[in-house]
């Protein structure tokens, strides 16, 4: 089995002891490496979707074939869960429509996916990758996936949050057979969750960029790094408060391998983290002026996610490393305090749909 690492000084990980940890241990990151018994991740996957709900850790879909081979049988509908406070194995749940570029996010006990891409070629067909505006809900209470609303047109590449009982897609492309022929949305639409059957409502996105990351903090939805409409990779943070509906600029990412392109964000106690292909662990500073350092990966990888790890820790799965799938989890207990920046370093990047 592989093992997932952590730095800590005093708290031991062995049996029922995770639970502990789960639930706030305070540590500082230093020197020593500890294993804990976290299973990897059932299939090795990159764009997939996770979120964690209570105990549970859920991951869904994603891309198993080699970067930009895409085909039908390599685009994933399986979907999984790990209790984060007993360990053990992943318990298969039902899978759902294939998709990979598309997000997982929990309100409450419930997990909704919206959009994703599916490759329809076999590996001898001319690539035929088409994004899906399919939106569903996984009900735990009868563990099955319910229809809701679905988009008003396709869309990949996006991330989303839910903020209050609303549930926000950000960014992402359409595609209809090739990423020659993308279009580029300049909306972002919001679904009320009290009251789904009154549809998606749009509103203006001042941006065009996919592969990107959002978080959310108070009423403000942090729009973070991706790639551009000229495929170019950015650094960019945009800010929507939903309380004015007006954007805003937040301060660049620092520079790093691929920039912000697939990178991953949540937000947890009040501040957002945000984690890129450089491999360190940032945070927003408290006055949202700076990217704080407060932690580092063990292995540096993209187009991964990072998830809460109950109050005070996260958890970074998934993804690929410039070079392979890597199925291990990371846990990290963020800093107090900022670390010293890490030296940037070039590795190559991936683009995945």
């Amino acid at each position: 089995m592989l093992h997932i690492t952590k730095r800590i000084t005093s708290c031991c990980l062995t049996g029922a002891a995770l639970t502990a940890v789960l639930s706030g241990c305070a540590t500082t990151p230093k020197s020593t490496v500890t294993t804990t018994p976290l299973a990897p991740m059932p299939e090795a996957v990159t764009s997939f979707g996770a979120a964690t709900a209570g105990d549970w850790l859920y991951v869904f879909g994603g891309h198993k074939g080699e970067r930009h081979e895409y085909t039908a049988d390599m685009v994933r509908g399986s979907f999984y869960r790990l209790n984060l406070s007993k360990g053990g194995a992943w318990e298969k749940l039902p899978d759902a429509t294939p998709g990979q570029g598309q997000p997982l996010v929990a309100s409450g006990e419930f997990i909704y996916r919206t959009g994703g891409m599916a490759a329809r070629n076999t590996g001898e067909e001319k690539e035929n990758l088409h994004s899906l505006a399919v939106v569903q809900c996984y009900n735990p209470h009868f563990a099955r996936w319910e229809d809701l609303p679905s988009l008003p047109a396709i869309r990949s590449s996006h991330d989303a949050v839910v903020l209050g009982d609303k549930l926000y897609v950000i960014g992402g492309w359409q595609l209809t057979g090739s990423t020659k022929a993308a279009i580029w949305p300049t909306n972002a639409l919001v679904l009320d969750l009290k009251h789904p059957s009154a549809g998606w409502k749009e509103f203006s996105q001042p941006f065009q960029r996919r592969a990107l990351a959002v978080a959310t903090v108070g009423s403000r939805l942090y729009v973070i790094g991706g790639m551009d409409s000229n495929n170019k990779t950015s650094s960019a943070v945009e800010i929507y408060d939903t309380a004015t509906g007006e954007w805003s600029k937040g301060p660049e990412l620092p520079p790093g391998p691929a920039k912000g392109f697939a990178c991953s964000a949540i937000a947890q106690a009040g501040r957002v983290y945000v984690n890129q292909f450089q491999g360190d662990l940032l945070r927003l500073s408290a006055d949202g002026k700076v990217w704080e350092k407060v932690g580092r990966l063990e292995h540096p990888r993209m187009a991964h996610r990072i998830v809460t790890a109950g109050r005070s820790q996260i958890i970074a799965l998934g993804g690929e490393d410039g070079e392979d799938k890597r199925p291990d989890l990371e846990l990290l207990t963020p800093s107090a305090q900022p670390l010293p920046p890490t030296p940037t370093s070039q590795a190559s990047s991936a683009h995945g749909h």
